[in-house]
């Protein structure tokens, strides 16, 4: 099927769904929202279909319910989207934003934060990398991952498997575009704070700039690596 296909993995009413919009907007013909909450993904595709009515643009929105951190569904998910459209960029955003402080924190709860960010990425960059390289000359083939500024830097205690997972996760996609770079535009999207619709800079609609600025890179100057950080008058 002819177009370009955004697939967002970990949509929601943030990042996820403002991403979606702005692509959608902007050329996108087929946009792929996925996430373990069925309202709420209802919701996201109202919220995208309304952006695409308001621009006047043509695009086919759908959506698929899966735990991303459940393999064997995120797989069978992944091979449904594949018949959606020409597949152009992946965003991959999920992950548990809570916790607990170390020795505290379970380590069933651990496992499945790594298996949702980090090997729920390595299933989606296995199943996307072969399909993005064989995009045209003239496409962008994408493979963008929300991250942060600091806690692969510093960790937030009271936050211990996030920044573990985050840290593990950073390695995966650095990996990524040192082997496959110059193919498939590999990159991360590090935030640096608490998103808020308030934030000038941390907007989830900023951000969603910032993402399609990193899509939009010409091939020669693809960074592996965008960092959004909060203004002076932001408190992260």
């Amino acid at each position: 099927m002819p177009g370009k296909t955004l697939v967002v993995l970990g949509s929601g009413p943030g990042i996820g769904v403002s991403v979606a919009g702005t692509f959608a907007v902007r050329g996108f013909t087929h946009v792929a929202l996925v996430s373990r909450d069925k309202s709420r993904l209802s919701e996201d595709q109202d919220h995208v279909l309304d952006a695409i009515q308001e621009r006047g643009y043509s695009c086919q929105v759908k959506t698929w319910v899966c735990d991303l951190s459940d393999l064997d569904a995120l797989r069978k998910t992944l091979e449904e989207i594949r018949g959606f459209g020409s597949l152009e960029c992946v965003l991959f955003n999920a992950a548990r934003v809570a916790g607990k402080p170390p020795l505290e924190e379970s380590v069933d709860a651990i496992q499945k934060d790594f298996q949702l960010t980090n090997l729920a990425l390595y299933e989606t960059a296995q199943w996307a990398m072969p399909l993005l390289k064989q995009a045209s000359s003239d496409s962008s083939p994408s493979l963008f991952v929300t991250s942060t500024t600091q806690l692969y830097k510093e960790p937030v205690p009271q936050l211990v498997s996030l920044s573990m997972v985050k840290s593990a996760q950073r390695a995966l996609v650095l990996s990524l575009h040192a082997i496959y770079g110059k193919e498939v535009h590999v990159g991360l999207l590090s935030v640096g704070g608490v998103v808020k619709p308030e934030k000038k800079n941390l907007s989830a609609e900023n951000i969603a700039e910032k993402c399609w600025e990193l899509y939009k890179q010409p091939k020669a100057k693809w960074e592996r690596e965008m960092e959004i950080h909060a203004g002076s008058d932001e408190p992260f």
